[in-house]
């Protein structure tokens, strides 16, 4: 991966791959998780997609996508660690297939959509942002809906409240209606220029051009840009707390969130990840196997990591009448696993199930930039050739010191109301 400087906190990141047929390009801006910008950024980003001051209707963007040999794009927000990130994205067929710099001027229309968007009487359309408001509202309460997402969202807030991951990055319905397409503008123009960008490109074109591109474009503006503190402080749990929460609900979803006191930087990262693979990440777990299969407490059981908070959270969902045992059985298979009390065949399946995980990564330009742009906010480095040796290495040993760390923070139970 080649790593450009294009401004100060500005940076372009190439990786090169010529086996895919399109030019893959990302730019994420970053902003800390704060709780009262979380709503209008996630806002932002259905705003800043509606258009840009040349194409400002969905007509006018898709004639341009076509012009650009079927180009697409799409704009939305994402957490990493705890940061909030507005991303814009393009992606077109190679110059090599069509003779023309299609992957320049899919680059400057990524930028358009961040630093050109479509005024009226200038500030945000009105009627625009009135009807995102609604699709925001929309979305966060899809997530209500479904109840698999809500509960492992409510151990979240309840495991990490007065911490930043306890922060929703697609924001609350409870903020939009204090929103308008005034004082978004505003909110917009104090974050445009303030806030890292990377530049993530993924494919193979010419890079110089691609640069050279993108610098010209962002030499118009005048950047102050302030570095963002991403570092997080990892925390062990005293005691264990139950919540519990009632809802018209048939299947009870049981959230249980757990503390591993290691994060991506640690040494014993890549042997939690292991163990984690043999406690409850796959159709070959302990969960799965045991709690699931032979036992029947529950529908569906597995666990998670957090790789930048120290955080795993097992997920289920079980009759309402099995919460004590599925939840206890859950901990007799982390203890399980803490005790060494697996099979070297069930280590390497495990580690194989990690390492192909991690192979798929190369068939996907998505899932490449997710995971170089996940390094940002971290030290671990790694390649992804790397990081396949290092869980090749991982013995018996290194899972049962890393899940020496884990401790049980808080259960989430989601029951009837009848319950």
């Amino acid at each position: 991966m080649d790593i450009i400087r294009i401004k100060e906190n500005i940076n372009l990141y190439y990786i090169k791959d010529d086996k895919y047929k399109t030019t893959s390009i990302t730019a994420y801006v970053n902003r800390k998780l704060k709780r009262d910008e979380v709503t209008k950024n996630a806002l932002l980003s259905k705003i800043l997609a509606r258009g840009t001051s040349k194409y400002n209707t969905i007509e006018t963007i898709n004639k341009h996508l076509e012009d650009l040999y079927g180009t697409l794009y799409s704009i939305d927000v994402l957490k990493k660690a705890n940061v909030q990130c507005i991303q814009c994205s393009v992606s077109n067929i190679s110059d090599k297939y069509t003779g023309e710099s299609i992957t320049g001027e899919s680059a400057k229309l990524m930028l358009d959509f961040l630093f050109d968007p479509y005024l009226a009487d200038g500030v945000f359309d009105n009627n625009y942002v009135e009807g995102e408001k609604q699709n925001l509202k929309d979305d966060i309460e899809a997530i209500i809906n479904d109840k698999r997402s809500y509960a492992n969202m409510r151990v979240i807030e309840e495991m990490c409240k007065g911490e930043d991951n306890s922060i929703m990055d697609c924001g609350y319905d409870e903020d939009l209606p204090q929103i308008n397409n005034v004082n978004l503008y505003e909110h917009y123009k104090s974050i445009i220029f303030t806030s890292p960008i990377d530049i993530f490109v993924v494919g193979d074109t010419d890079v110089n051009m691609l640069t050279g591109v993108i610098s010209e474009y962002l030499s118009q503006f005048e950047f102050d840009i302030q570095p963002i503190n991403s570092d997080i402080t990892i925390k062990s749990a005293s005691e264990i707390k139950y919540i519990d929460e009632s809802m018209s609900v048939n299947q009870g979803k049981l959230a249980i969130g757990l503390r591993t006191g290691i994060n991506i930087d640690s040494p014993l990262y890549y042997a939690l990840l292991v163990g984690n693979s043999i406690f409850g990440a796959g159709a070959h777990s302990k969960l799965f196997n045991n709690v699931r299969e032979k036992m029947s407490l529950c529908y569906y059981a597995s666990s998670r990591l957090d790789k930048f908070n120290a955080l795993m959270v097992v997920s289920s969902g079980i009759e309402f009448k099995n919460y004590e045992k599925a939840k206890s059985e859950i901990f007799v298979q982390l203890d399980a696993v803490k005790c060494g009390d697996f099979s070297e065949d069930e280590l390497e399946i495990a580690k194989n199930f990690i390492i192909n995980s991690y192979n798929s990564f190369f068939d996907s330009p998505y899932m490449l930039k997710d995971y170089y742009f996940g390094q940002k906010f971290s030290d671990n480095k790694d390649t992804l050739e790397q990081a396949v040796s290092k869980v090749k290495n991982i013995s018996k040993q290194d899972i049962l010191d890393a899940f020496s760390c884990i401790t049980a923070d808080t259960v989430y139970f989601l029951k009837g109301k009848e319950e």
